[in-house]
Parts: C-alpha cells; structure tokens; sequence
C-alpha cells in the first residue's frame, strides 16, 4: 500500500524507530563502515553528555553513526572534505540526540525493573542471524560492522528493556474505531492515490569529480559506446554489471519502483517518457550519462476505503502510540539533568533546549 503521511505523522512513527535504530540497522551489513568511520570518531573515547549521572561515549555516538549510516558516508568519501565534514557533524548532531533520548527510556525502564533474559537475548540473536545472507555467521557479519558481538548483545538487552517500558507506557492506546479511520480516509484523500511510478534501470558513466575536457570527453565516448552494444542485442543487464558506476549494477542496473519528485529532473523526465522495453538515448546529470531502461509503468489512480482499511487502522494505532512515547520521552526529558561533560550544570530548560545547549557548547 502506498500512504504518503504528514511530516509530523512520520515523525511520530520515527519516536519508536530511533528507540531501536541501532539494533535493527544490525540486520544490513555496513562492510565499509569502518573506513568512513575514522573521519567521524576520534581514537580516545571521551565522554560527550551524561544523561542523570549515566554517560554517552564518543564510541556510542560512532557505533550507532555506523549502523545507520556507515554505507551512506562511505558513499559520500569522494564529496569535498568540508561538505562531508558537515554532513558528519550533522549526523553527530542526530544520533546524539536519539542517545539522549534512549538513555532516558532505558534509566526509567530499569527503574521499573524491567530485565532481559537470556532466552530473549537469544532468540533476537537467532532472528538476525537468519535474515543474514545464507553462509554468515552474526560473528563475521559484526566483524565486517566493526562493531563486537558483545555490543550486539547488550544493544538486544537494553532494547528488550525498553520495549517492555514502552509497551506498559503504550497499555491503554486502543484500535481506532472504524469510523475514525473512514473519518482519516475522507479527509486525507491525496495520502490514498496511488501515484504514477515507473521501474527502471540504469547504466551510470559517472563524472563527478572530473573537469578535464579530455577526461570528460572519454567518458562521453565510453557511454556512446556502450550505448552501441545495447542497440546492437547486448544484454543490458550484463553491461550494466560489467560498466556501471552506480552500485545498482549489482542487480543488473535494477532501481526499482520510483514516482515524480525522487529523481533528479533529467533522469525523471526520460524515465517517465521513454516506453517500456525500450533503451533511451543518454541522459546526462550531474552524475554523469545515463542509459536508462524502462521496464513497466503504473498510471495513478485512488485506493478504495476496503483496501485500505486494514492497513490505516494498523497506522493509526502504532502512530497513537508513538504519540503517547513521544509524550512520555518529553516528560522525562523536562525532568532530566543533561550535562556536557566536563561542564558545570545548566540552568533548568526543556529537555531539547538543554541537549541543544550541550552540542553546541
């Protein structure tokens, strides 16, 4: 089902997502993360803000940075130095918020005395290891993260801890009734339109980082002539995975599904005019020349209430709880001491303003 839900909505969503980010982000392997990793962290593993007397590390910050992020970054390597040092410290910014917040969740779930058993441990354990890819191991899959198998553990434990302070804080959120969830339906009626999407792939020559006119030219006729081959019966998806620079090459140059506003204007613009089967003329971006495929196309149309009933009042549930965490997580921020370290104590603010004041100092 495609539902296209307000930013706020979504950021409700997102309260319980980031409680048990790095957990989950532990199920893709992040190989390159170790690399992008030294620009991130320094060596030494200082402690950056103390949540009520509890410290957040500079090793926590670059582990849960990894996990999410690691592959992205490792992607952005060859971005200018201060660009990729600005996203980084936003990043930063980010996941020291999220540690902010979970470390409260996790002090107020001890507190009630919620525990971790081993057997639950365990079993989180067993689920990851089996979405990996078939012949790894958990242990291989945290090496190539950089991350222990230690730190997986007591990230399940204290997510198993959590989860119990958030089902008990969530208890009395109930189903929305039916008509609530035609009420939703009827007035948000673009969120149900199924909208205009196509599947294609691509062969990307890229040129990022060039300016040479001879260098430039050569990746102009190197796209031409690959372009050739194809007109010529070559397969697209065996010179996509011999020639393409764009990690899609790996699935054959396979994007997937995308709809208007995802691509950049020229790439859109072709794809969404060219028609299906066919192989288009290249398409130059700011990444280079494509070669773009279309290999199916959905027209928009509505989705009837019937089928979208079941999958809305779901929504709507985990979204009336999310609000009611994000409510609970403001509470205890409001009640917390958040402090830089090393820093005398600030005066008394909202629990944002106060992690806000400490990053910035």
């Amino acid at each position: 089902m495609i539902m296209k839900f307000s930013l706020l909505q979504r950021g409700l969503f997102a309260t319980l997502a980031l409680i048990f980010g790095a957990a989950n982000a532990q199920e893709q392997p992040s190989v390159p993360a170790q690399d992008a990793s030294k620009e991130i962290a320094p060596t030494e593993n200082p402690v950056i803000l103390t949540v009520d007397g509890t410290p957040i590390m500079a090793e926590d910050v670059r582990e849960m940075m990894m996990a999410r992020y690691g592959q992205q970054l490792a992607q952005m390597a060859q971005q200018a130095p201060e660009q990729l040092a600005m996203i980084q410290q936003q990043v930063q910014g980010v996941i020291i918020q999220d540690l902010v917040r979970k470390t409260l969740l996790l002090n107020a779930a001890e507190a009630e005395g919620f525990k971790a058993s081993e057997e639950a441990v365990n079993k989180s354990l067993a689920e990851i290891e089996d979405r990996l890819p078939e012949g790894s191991s958990l242990e291989e899959f945290a090496a190539s993260g950089g991350v222990p198998i230690t730190r997986i553990k007591k990230q399940i434990q204290e997510d198993t801890k959590i989860r119990q302070l958030v089902d008990q804080v969530t208890a009395d959120v109930g189903q929305p009734a039916k008509a609530e969830v035609k009420k939703y339906y009827d007035e948000n009626p673009d969120e149900f339109a199924k909208q205009e999407s196509v599947a294609a792939s691509h062969i990307l020559v890229s040129t990022q980082g060039i300016n040479d006119d001879t260098e430039l030219a050569a990746k102009l006729e190197s796209a031409q002539n690959i372009k050739k081959q194809l007109d010529e019966g070559a397969t697209f998806e065996e010179l996509a995975a011999q020639h393409s620079d764009c990690p899609s090459k790996q699935n054959g140059g396979s994007l997937g599904d995308f709809g208007r506003g995802q691509m950049v204007p020229e790439f859109e613009k072709a794809a969404f005019e060219q028609e299906v089967g066919k192989v288009g003329d290249l398409v130059k971006t700011d990444f280079g020349y494509h070669i773009i495929k279309v290999t199916q196309k959905q027209e928009s149309k509505e989705m009837a209430f019937v089928d979208v009933q079941k999958e809305l009042t779901s929504s709507l549930f985990e979204q009336a709880k999310a609000k009611k965490v994000e409510e609970y997580i403001t509470e205890l921020e409001g009640k917390a001491k958040i402090e830089q370290s090393g820093a005398p104590e600030a005066p008394k603010a909202s629990g944002k303003e106060e992690i806000d004041a400490a990053k910035k100092g």
